[in-house]
């Protein structure tokens, strides 16, 4: 696949801009890429999803704003599908809330204000490596403090609270702005916002002196929304009856979140020209960012297991997948945020790859055929709590996969940025064809199966990852 190639299909992401659920962009993205398997001659297939869609309409900035002691103050971010205050918005008092479970009655009938730590802390409380030697350190990935914040959305909006302000520490205004966080919990039916920088200071000064002040959050509730998971089947040419999974999601926030698209139209291209042993399954899901609006467990994908078994699970009249590829956040820059001098930029380098392997033979694989960076790839294996990503779908349902899931500061950002290494971003696909190639050439033996997941499994993981956390720096104050 060609620079040009792939320049044209990150500049189409530019100009679309954020793709979230459901939304008009998203569909487009989908659209296009429908096409161009049809171009290929693939028989495209598609699964209308059917959910209640949260937004906020971008083109009328008095939607959104926060009022206190007669200053505006800005508001970097805003809790997707917490709730809606209506256009008159809500003017209370506000109180502000202190620890890891706040005693939110303290709030009720004003607005909470919580602190939020970006702390670093320990990655492998929840991303293990299968070499030792090659462990995570720590990060400061926004995403867990910031759902672990959001937990306690239903017990503030039970205590009778009007709305909560998140200030937002340790992550700088430019990092914080448009920052599409946490994406993974129900429909809260309590607004919340996030504020950074000095107007996360200005906010905790103003709360503990409880201050009066006037928060609008008009968001929308559109019932029936739509949005549509394509896939596509080439079939194998001596062993179509097993199958193996490509797999990569279409809604996303920036160029980065998600590309995964690029490298499914290039695959897709290559079986095309040239078939495997095996049938390939092209899927490009849609719900990632709505998981709980498609299925109560797993990622998205996983609806799509549920309604399509025939695909995947073996057994009479079934299909059966030997494995997948899961294929997200290609070409993913290093970016580094200093909120002490208020700095957010590129380092120029890659970043980190996390790249999930279900099994040793796969890790194997993945040592023998990725070569992106110059270096050793550093092998995660799926965690029984969680897995970023996809690929957790399959892990669930037993299917070997390898999955590339890189998870950069940035990556829920809605602000445009130039997140994306292209010759990194070509390594990748590259380095994805090759372990198609391997994969379909290996029995299912040689391949290997997923360890089984069990509810002591889980909960021993569970235990493992609050131990490390609780040793780590607080998240919260």
């Amino acid at each position: 696949m060609d620079h040009d190639t792939i320049r044209a299909e990150l500049m189409y992401l530019e100009s679309l801009g954020s793709r979230i659920s459901g939304s008009k962009t998203h569909d487009q993205l989908v659209e296009h890429v429908k096409q161009q398997w049809a171009e290929f001659g693939m028989r495209v297939h598609e699964d209308v999803l059917h959910f209640d869609r949260w937004s906020m309409p971008a083109e009328n900035p008095n939607r959104l704003r926060l009022k206190i002691d007669g200053r505006d103050v800005e508001i970097s971010s805003v809790f997707p599908y917490s709730g809606t205050t209506g256009p008159l918005g809500t003017e209370k008092r506000l109180y502000r809330l202190r620890g890891p479970i706040p005693r939110w009655t303290k709030a009720r009938g004003g607005i909470a204000v919580i602190e939020v730590r970006n702390r670093e802390f320990p990655f492998g409380a929840v991303v293990k490596t299968w070499d030792r030697a090659h462990a995570w350190g720590k990060t400061t990935m926004p995403l867990l403090p910031t759902t672990i914040a959001g937990l306690g959305l239903t017990r503030a909006r039970r205590a009778g609270v009007e709305a909560v302000i998140f200030a937002w520490r340790g992550i700088s205004p430019s990092n914080a702005k448009g920052q599409y966080l946490p994406f993974t919990l129900p429909y809260q039916d309590i607004p919340g916002v996030f504020v950074a920088g000095d107007e996360a200071d200005f906010v905790l000064s103003a709360a503990s002196r409880r201050r009066p002040a006037t928060l609008v959050l008009d968001a929308v509730i559109e019932r029936g929304s739509t949005m549509r998971t394509i896939w596509a089947a080439v079939e194998g040419n001596s062993a179509p009856y097993e199958t193996i999974l490509v797999v990569s999601h279409s809604d996303g926030t920036n160029i980065l979140e998600e590309n995964g698209h690029i490298g499914l139209v290039e695959l897709a291209r290559q079986v095309v020209a040239q078939p495997l042993a095996r049938t390939a399954v092209f899927l490009l899901t849609a719900g990632h960012l709505r998981i709980p609006a498609v299925t109560d467990h797993g990622q998205a994908t996983s609806r799509w297991l549920r309604d399509h078994p025939q695909w995947w699970a073996g057994g009479p009249g079934n299909r059966h997948a030997v494995a997948g590829l899961v294929i997200e956040h290609l070409g993913a820059r290093e970016y580094r945020d200093d909120p002490i001098k208020n700095t957010y930029g590129p380092t120029g380098n890659p970043e980190p790859e996390l790249l999930y392997a279900s099994n040793p033979q796969l890790t194997a694989l993945i040592e023998s055929e990725w070569r992106t960076t110059g270096q050793a790839p550093r092998v995660s294996a799926p965690n029984p709590l969680i897995q970023f990503g996809e690929g957790q779908s399959l892990y669930l349902k037993g299917i070997p996969n390898i999955a590339l899931v890189t998870v950069p500061q940035y990556l829920l950002s809605t602000e445009p940025g130039d997140y994306v290494d292209i010759a990194l971003l070509e390594r990748q696909i590259t380095s994805f064809a090759r372990l198609l190639q391997r994969v379909d050439a290996m029995s299912s033996k040689e391949i290997g199966t997923v360890k089984v997941v069990t509810p002591l499994a889980k909960a021993a993981a569970a235990l493992r990852a609050i131990g490390i956390l609780a040793c780590s720096s607080s998240l919260w104050r």
